[in-house]
């Protein structure tokens, strides 16, 4: 029973980390896409698809960089198994994760400047 609410805690705890990250980026986002003029100019385009998918794919790499080698540790539920990243992981999964961000708002540059 303790360790079925231990799990509970920290599913709830990963869900709100995810919650909040995304807020933020989306708050990041409506403030860059208000910049360039809103997403009414990407109508009947894939070119914002890409972009979201991109940028939620590169988030959800970085949250999960986060909770497997910093949250697990500090949290309600306990294994013997929760062991974090390798540092040659790690860094090859930054780097992932921030070329997917990086490399969106360059998708997103690249088609205003075409257009």
């Amino acid at each position: 029973m303790k360790k079925s609410l231990g799990f509970l805690l920290e599913l709830t705890r990963i869900i709100f980390t995810i919650f909040l990250v995304l807020l933020a980026f989306s708050l990041v986002n409506s403030f860059i896409l208000g910049l360039i003029g809103g997403l009414g100019q990407f109508e009947g385009t894939w070119t914002i698809v890409v972009y979201f998918f991109m940028q939620t794919g590169g988030l959800f790499l970085l949250i999960t960089l986060l909770y497997r080698n910093k949250l697990q540790f500090s949290g309600w539920y306990n294994s013997e198994n929760q062991k974090p990243f390798s540092k040659k992981m790690t860094r090859r999964l930054l780097i992932i994760s921030l070329a997917a961000v990086a490399g969106s708002y360059a998708i997103l540059i690249a088609y205003i400047a075409i257009n």
